[in-house]
């Protein structure tokens, strides 16, 4: 059967409509409704109101961000890689970060395409959440950098070092040496994964059996992610631990109680 255009036209204008409302609450403020939702079900909300311009402020109120720090630690998401991103979005879709809420401004006439270019955006936001997961390692290293520089002397750290007088060093890096006090370096390793904490095992027995002499500190992604076994075996060889880059305190005190001044 033919498809009837005219037909098919005033039925999406009809349910679209349907789907599109706007309401007033109690105080006053204009509130929009769409279909645009999070994954627990939750709407995204949308305040309406007057713009600078003379035209029409689409808003989320900060409601975005705060949905998401139920999950995630919000100054984390808005740095490093994580943050490049969503500041890419945000460009890419012509909306505005004002602290903790974006917002759109379109002319009246632009209405409707301002609230599928707003509601895309914001959808385009929270799945971040989702990539981070899946890009985890390498946001975690880009997070592990971005501490260390801003808290030690750049001359004073080595990344992907190579100890030096051992046999076949290229096999065994090092992801920072630090230079420590009473000549005895400090290594650090990032520790994202299982597999991470088993090769910095063996990297770390390695050097405990050719009599390296060095200290040690092992940052986790999340500690409580690493098996039970796989995390015995590194305590035995490994020194101080920190349970994940959210425990900054600890992780600055251990480091800077072992640099040398």
């Amino acid at each position: 059967m033919p498809i009837d255009a005219d037909a098919l036209q005033r039925l999406l204008c009809e349910r679209l409509c349907e789907d599109v409302q706007l309401t007033e609450r109690p105080d006053g403020a204009l509130m929009l409704r769409t279909r645009f939702e999070f994954p627990d079900g939750d709407r995204f909300p949308m305040h309406v109101s007057e713009a600078g311009t003379g035209g029409i402020r689409l808003s989320d109120s900060g409601h975005t961000l705060t949905h998401l720090s139920y999950d995630h630690d919000i100054d984390a998401f808005l740095e490093g890689a994580r943050g490049e991103l969503l500041e890419r979005i945000v460009g890419e879709a012509g909306i505005e970060r004002d602290g903790g809420a974006f917002h759109v401004d379109a002319p009246i006439e632009r209405l409707p395409e301002a609230i599928f270019r707003f509601g895309q955006a914001l959808t385009r936001i929270h799945d971040l959440t989702f990539l981070s997961r899946s890009r985890v390692r390498s946001t975690f290293y880009d997070d592990l950098a971005d501490f260390l520089k801003s808290r030690i002397d750049e001359d004073k750290i080595k990344a992907d070092y190579l100890p030096e007088g051992l046999p076949n060093p290229e096999a065994y890096p090092v992801d920072y040496r630090i230079e420590g006090r009473h000549d005895r370096p400090l290594f650090l390793y990032g520790i994202p994964n299982r597999d991470k904490a088993r090769l910095t095992t063996i990297m770390l027995s390695y050097f405990h059996r050719n009599s390296l002499k060095f200290d040690s500190i092992l940052v986790f992604e999340d500690q409580a992610e690493i098996p039970r076994l796989d995390l015995a075996r590194l305590s035995d060889v490994g020194g101080e631990m920190v349970s994940s880059l959210e425990s900054a305190v600890d992780l600055e005190r251990k480091i800077l109680s072992r640099v040398a001044a």
